[in-house]
């Protein structure tokens, strides 16, 4: 009893040191490319891919937030956005819908191929499904949120 105890306490140390060595650069990269000319190129390509989703071009700084570092930090980006009234009504659905499906793509995608996942079938499924809803989401509400 007392092994299997030692053994669960070694693994949860394992995964614990592979998760902050994982988080924490992400993190640290961030927050240089934040104020860098290279981030302002991102967020100009990442627009160009969103867009057709219905985004605009303001969306894209909680969108490259939520995807890469997570949905509680894309989600703080957003609500920072939207107190500022930066977004639209249909911005922030969209944001809200595609993150709740498809956040922090790095970052989970090496935790799960960290225990033994495959990284491609997670990752483009993810991306996949979430492109798909919130396609269907914005022909759906195309032109009725904003209105509300």
């Amino acid at each position: 009893m007392v092994e299997l105890f030692w053994h669960a306490i070694l693994g949860s140390l394992k995964l614990s040191i592979k998760l902050i060595l994982i988080i924490v650069p992400l993190m640290v990269i961030y927050e240089f490319l934040q104020s860098s000319k290279t981030f302002k190129k991102i967020l100009d390509t990442l627009h160009f891919l969103l867009k057709p989703l219905g985004f605009s071009k303001h969306a894209s700084v909680s969108m490259l937030a939520g995807i890469f570092l997570g949905v509680t930090y894309g989600s703080g980006v957003l609500l920072a956005q939207s107190e500022k009234n930066i977004l639209t009504k249909m911005d922030i659905a969209l944001t809200a819908v595609y993150l709740s499906m498809c956040h922090a793509v790095i970052e989970d995608t090496l935790v799960f191929v960290a225990v033994g996942g495959n990284g491609f079938y997670i990752l483009g499924t993810r991306i996949v499904i979430a492109t798909v809803v919130t396609f269907m989401f914005y022909r759906y509400f195309k032109g009725k949120l904003d209105k509300a």
